[in-house]
Parts: C-alpha cells; structure tokens; sequence
C-alpha cells in the first residue's frame, strides 16, 4: 500500500471520500497555517525538489504523523519535514497540512 492509498482508506472508513492521489488530496480541504495548529487527523503533503507532492501522512498531534513508507510507520515530524530516526535524517520534505474534515 502505498502512502495516498493509506490515506484514502483511512478517512474512507470514516466515511470521507478523497481523491486517489497525494497531489490531489492537497487540492482538498483548507490549509492549516502553523503546525502548532494541527490537530489529529489533520493530513500534511511532502513534496519533491521539483515542488511535486509525493507523499502524505496523517497527523497524530502537531509533532506526530503516520504515513506508508515501505510500510505504515509513525514518525517525528517539524517544519522541516519527517524525521526518520532509522535513516538518521529527515525522509520528506514538508510543503502543506490540510483539514480535510
């Protein structure tokens, strides 16, 4: 399973409809300025060099997100991005949070 497919089953079992796609879950919803805003089940994009979005979570709380990435995996995340202690470095970019509720 990949990170959007993640995503979209979770808020389906909810009974939210998204789109297939990270790059167009990020066209849903309204934008969360501050992630001290956040709050759980709020989704945040990560995007590539290019400012493709190739990758999303769900935020737990302003510090946690749990994504699919090789498998589902709760990790730390700042304004930076997400912080993969295993790699001992940040895995994903942060470009945008949404409230898609």
């Amino acid at each position: 399973m990949d990170c959007s497919g993640f995503v979209q089953i979770v808020f389906k079992l909810n009974g939210i409809q998204l789109n297939r796609d990270a790059w167009q879950q990020a066209e849903q919803g309204t934008t969360v300025d501050f992630l001290p805003e956040v709050k759980p089940g709020d989704v945040a994009f990560f995007d590539n060099e290019d400012g493709r979005i190739i990758h999303v979570g769900i935020m737990l709380n302003a510090t946690d997100i749990i994504h699919a990435s090789g498998k589902v995996r709760i990790d730390p995340m700042d304004n930076q991005g997400i912080y993969n202690a295993e790699l001992g470095r940040y895995s994903h970019k942060l470009r945008i949070i949404k409230r898609l509720t």
